[in-house]
């Protein structure tokens, strides 16, 4: 995850690895020394937009940035969150695909789902339909790849414009149902053969939950 914490390690790391002072990184980078010092200190994690120019400054990608690549250290993936809240209800409108931060996995979990950097992405879910299976707040991860329907898995639907997290199921004579967990919603029924507006954009293959 992208915190100040982890910003911090990793600008503390590349410095020395590159031998830069923060005053020659900041002059590299475009950037305002006194920045520079407060992503060191872990007082501010910095906006995604300086952190790519500090990796650009330090012949980097974001991804190698963060992990801190060397022998020591394992082979990490990085994640993007998105902005989009899909809902775990009747459809969210928030579906603004900026990235607001970025989580670490390790290569092989990432790997065991099939996915990548560009096919995995994470959101966070809204509302109660999916209790108590998903909760509101809880973050889930989505392999854009995986579009076809399963039965029983539970995927990311746009439908007419708004972001869903349900469960499908395939039906007979090309029916979609999407159903919620929790049995206060009713199923949805969607008939795809007659052009409905809705699409499967990935399934879920991950969540964690706060306490």
């Amino acid at each position: 995850m992208r915190d100040s914490k982890i910003t911090s390690e990793a600008l503390r790391y590349w410095l020395a690895k590159r031998g830069l002072t923060q005053t020659a990184l900041a002059e590299k980078a475009g950037l305002a020394q006194n920045y520079i010092s407060q992503i060191r200190a872990g007082t501010r994690a910095g906006s995604l937009d300086a952190l790519q120019k500090l990796a650009t400054a330090l012949d980097l990608s974001l991804p190698e940035f963060f992990a801190c690549r060397d022998e020591a250290r394992p082979d990490l993936v990085f994640v993007e969150r998105l902005k989009a809240r899909p809902r775990a209800g009747s459809g969210g409108l928030e579906t603004d695909p900026e990235p607001v931060g970025l989580y670490s996995f390790h290569s092989s979990f990432i790997a065991r789902k099939h996915g990548d950097e560009e096919s995995m992405k994470l959101f966070e879910v809204a509302g109660d339909s999916m209790a108590p299976t998903l909760m509101d707040g809880d973050l889930i991860m989505v392999n854009l790849r995986e579009k076809n329907v399963r039965s029983g898995c539970i995927y990311l639907v746009r439908m007419e414009d708004e972001l869903m997290v349900k469960r499908l199921e395939n039906r007979p004579g090309g029916v979609l149902l999407i159903r919620s967990d929790n049995s206060a919603y009713e199923d949805i029924p969607v008939n795809r053969g007659t052009g409905a507006d809705v699409e499967v954009l990935g399934r879920m293959v991950w969540s964690c939950r706060e306490y």
